[in-house]
């Protein structure tokens, strides 16, 4: 059974239990919608733990399969609450670190939908820092005793057990000595007192642990491991779609409303929302495979939540905006957003702290082990990168930019064939893959210089056959690859920069609100990738002019809605793209214009005066920046093109269309 198969057989079931009633559709409803038989009824149906090994009550499917489910129940605001952080945090947790006496103890109750876990990490004074927690397991016979105090404990009132975080010895290193445990919450001396939220709701709690015994079993992992193994877990909750879509509801009520505004402002904001949630949903699926590889994907788990929670939040905003005067559903569900929100920036780790754990892995504590420019997974896509700056002068002190030196440039560019790069040797072209004319792209771009490849690569496929619609989809995807090029180059130069700038006796990467901004230009870059690596993924072979095959007829590119073309260089027409391949281009070059605008305006404030100076060479990638932004089609245009198709489409075409990562699986 695939992903798409999985979609199938949820919305099914969603759909039947919505006809019937059965449940109402919430904001926010991985934590306020308690169903005690939801659960038990998905457990029943295979549906929850279906990732794990067979032996432990799962089906061996890919994260990427639970990806699929767990966005088809946030859709339609689902009652997952009661068996939500067992599932998707603490069962992966023990999986990977428990004995077997403790998989047989916990693993069946999470995947029967029976089990209803806490998570006990949060201490009263302690803020986001983990590794200040207080709460002590003593050794005694047969395991611990624990006492100590966790608060923000959600759902410990219904909870059957419960995750806990606490130090089992005390080392030089506060991040040394912690241990995690999962205890039954019928164990004696455990207190739970309610924390009512703004919305007057209780899902939140106080929890005091008055020496509770800990069987020896309940250990998870490693005694005194429990800060690496917590830190990995983090990417199973913070990298979820949980972290963007909980105000989703909204957006159906929204685009099904009387009074709609559909001007060219609320078409840009339509058109933001399919353009972040395409990029978000893409690094969600990346996450989901990172973890079937085995990793531990630290870097964009925070970056999707950081990223998600403002999206989440936007989507409130952008309600009131295009509606302005909405009906009485509507209405009631943004006033349960509104009064949701504030803790979207704080759970699973406040804003601040995920800057800071991105800030550590660019500005590490030896800051002689940073690693400015990080490479590309693909190794193809790398090495072509490193070429085309070879080739572009070796760094951004070496390229030749007299006219002189920008002709020379481009006759070796043409001499090496790359104007012609993915269009097809029987149309004339120099073959290889759309990918490898973007990293091409890409690597220019990163010294500040295109040599025009990209005109150059459209021209060149406008003559094979391809469209005119074609044609501004594939310009708009090249514009992504220069942007997105530059801006790593810009953030490269700044992080070298900041590290080697001392100012104060200390170098500026020491001063917080550095971190913060490279922190903040990092995730946006990421962001940006997303969106362009999706882009070639899904419109990609769509957007290379068909290649002729032995009789003479053309061959369309995957996905092809709409028919090949006539074989090229005979009048064709392209080979079609569908609404979809199109969205993906324009969403590609909206959001990487978004990450550059941000680069190019912070990375100057970093680099003080000098940023401002003629013959430093920031200016050469800020300025490629800015010039790609509004060329073609601009930022301001690709969104409004996708909000007429959101507002075309409907909810629907949105989800399943415009955003959707793997239309084909």
């Amino acid at each position: 059974m695939s992903s798409s198969e999985i979609r199938t057989r949820i919305r099914t079931l969603l759909d039947e239990w919505l006809s019937a009633g059965r449940f109402t559709p919430t904001v926010d409803c991985w934590l306020r919608s308690v169903d005690r038989d939801f659960s038990r009824a998905l457990g029943e149906a295979g549906l929850l733990g279906m990732t794990w090994p067979v032996e432990y009550g799962g089906e061996g499917r890919p994260n990427t399969d639970r990806l699929a489910l767990t966005e088809e129940m946030l859709r339609v605001g689902a009652p997952v609450t009661a068996h939500w952080i067992a599932e998707r945090q603490i069962g992966p947790a023990v999986l990977r670190a428990g004995t077997e006496e403790l998989k047989a103890q916990v693993l069946p109750d999470i995947v029967a939908g029976r089990a209803i876990i806490g998570l006990g990490m949060s201490e009263p004074e302690s803020g986001s820092d983990l590794a200040s927690v207080r709460t002590r397991a003593v050794p005694t016979e047969g395991g611990w005793i624990l006492n100590g105090h966790k608060i923000w404990t959600t759902q410990a009132h219904n909870a059957t057990g419960m995750y806990i975080l606490a130090r089992t010895s005390e080392e030089e290193k506060k991040h040394q000595g912690l241990s995690e445990f999962v205890i039954d919450m019928d164990s004696p001396g455990i207190e739970v007192s309610p924390i009512v939220d703004l919305a007057g709701e209780h899902h939140f709690n106080e929890v005091r642990y008055t020496d509770v015994f800990v069987p020896r079993e309940r250990l998870i992992g490693t005694e005194g491991e429990g800060w690496k193994q917590v830190v990995e877990q983090l990417s199973f909750e913070r990298g979820g779609p949980e972290r963007a879509l909980s105000t989703w509801v909204l957006v159906p009520e929204v685009l099904a409303a009387d009074g709609l505004r559909t001007d060219e402002g609320a078409l840009r904001d339509l058109g933001q929302v399919v353009a972040e949630l395409s990029a978000l949903r893409h690094m969600y699926r990346r996450i989901a495979a990172a973890l079937d590889a085995g990793e531990a994907p630290v870097r964009l788990a925070a970056a999707s939540k950081f990223i998600g929670n403002g999206f989440e939040k936007g989507l409130i905003d952008i309600a009131r905006r295009i509606v302005p005067t909405p009906g009485e559903n509507l209405a009631g569900l943004i006033q349960q957003a509104l009064w949701a929100s504030p803790a979207f920036g704080i759970r699973g780790g406040a804003e601040d702290v995920l800057l800071g754990i991105v800030a550590k892995l660019e500005l590490p504590r030896d800051l002689s082990k940073a690693t400015p420019q990080p490479r590309l997974a693909d190794a193809e896509a790398q090495e072509l990168v490193e070429l085309a700056c070879k080739v572009a002068g070796g760094s951004l002190l070496e390229v030749d930019r007299s006219e002189a030196g920008q002709d020379r440039l481009r006759s070796t560019v043409e001499d090496l064939g790359w104007t012609r790069v993915s269009v097809p040797e029987s149309a004339g072209g120099s073959g290889g893959s759309l990918a490898d004319a973007g990293a091409i792209v890409r690597g220019l771009a990163r010294l500040g210089v295109t040599a025009g490849l990209a005109d150059h690569i459209v021209a060149a496929h406008s003559g094979a056959g391809l469209g005119e619609r074609e044609s501004r989809a594939l310009a708009a995807l090249l514009d992504a690859a220069v942007l997105v090029g530059a801006g790593e180059a810009a953030l490269a130069l700044t992080i070298t920069h900041v590290i080697e700038r001392e100012q104060f006796g200390a170098p500026l990467a020491a001063i917080p609100a550095v971190k913060s901004w490279i922190a903040r230009m990092r995730m946006q870059l990421d962001l940006a990738a997303e969106a362009y690596d999706r882009a070639l993924e899904i419109a990609g072979d769509a957007l290379v002019a068909g290649e002729a095959d032995g009789d003479g007829a053309a061959r369309g590119g995957a996905g092809d809605a709409q028919g090949a073309g006539d074989a090229p260089g005979a009048g064709a027409s392209g080979t079609g793209i569908t609404d979809a391949q199109e969205a993906a281009a324009l969403s590609a070059k909206a959001i990487a214009a978004q990450a550059g605008g941000l680069v190019a305006a912070q990375t100057h404030q970093l680099h003080g005066a000098i940023g401002i100076t003629a013959e430093y060479p920031l200016h050469h990638l800020t300025q490629l920046i800015w010039a790609t932004r509004d060329a073609g089609t601009s930022e301001h245009a690709a969104l409004v093109s996708l909000g007429r198709m959101a507002l075309a489409g409907g909810e629907p075409v949105i989800w399943d269309q415009l955003t959707d990562s793997a239309p084909e699986d």
